[in-house]
């Protein structure tokens, strides 16, 4: 059947993409409760008992991506966080040359977190 509709189509590559595994070194998109950004990308450091490790990276839908630092003491310290896997809801992100989300990823992780925080893109 050709008439397939458009959404399940979307939603079927999605389910495959969520069982892609998670590798150390992998770009991930997050959705953790106890930040407000979007989108939370984070780099894959390593797979801990509970979930993953990741060092976060900070940058917007448009703009380019680089390793995010938080100050210790003096000292600026890659900004590492413990993740559950379920709070992973995109994986194996592949950034552009110029270390930015491709057209196709915003679209996708936008959607994906208006529908976590309800509301309609």
């Amino acid at each position: 059947s050709l008439r397939k509709s458009k959404r399940n189509s979307d939603s079927t590559e999605l389910a495959a993409q969520m069982n892609e595994s998670v590798d150390v070194m992998d770009v991930i998109a997050i959705c953790c409760p106890k930040y407000k950004d979007r989108p939370q990308i984070a780099r894959v450091v390593q797979k801990t008992s509970n979930g993953f490790s990741v060092q976060w990276m900070a940058g917007s839908y448009s703009g380019s991506w680089t390793e995010a630092k938080r100050r210790d003491g003096r000292k600026l310290v890659p900004w590492v966080d413990t993740i559950k896997e379920s709070d992973i809801i995109y994986k194996k992100i592949a950034l552009t040359s110029a270390n930015k989300l491709t057209n196709k990823v915003v679209q996708t992780l936008r959607s994906l977190y208006a529908a976590k925080d309800g509301t309609s893109s």
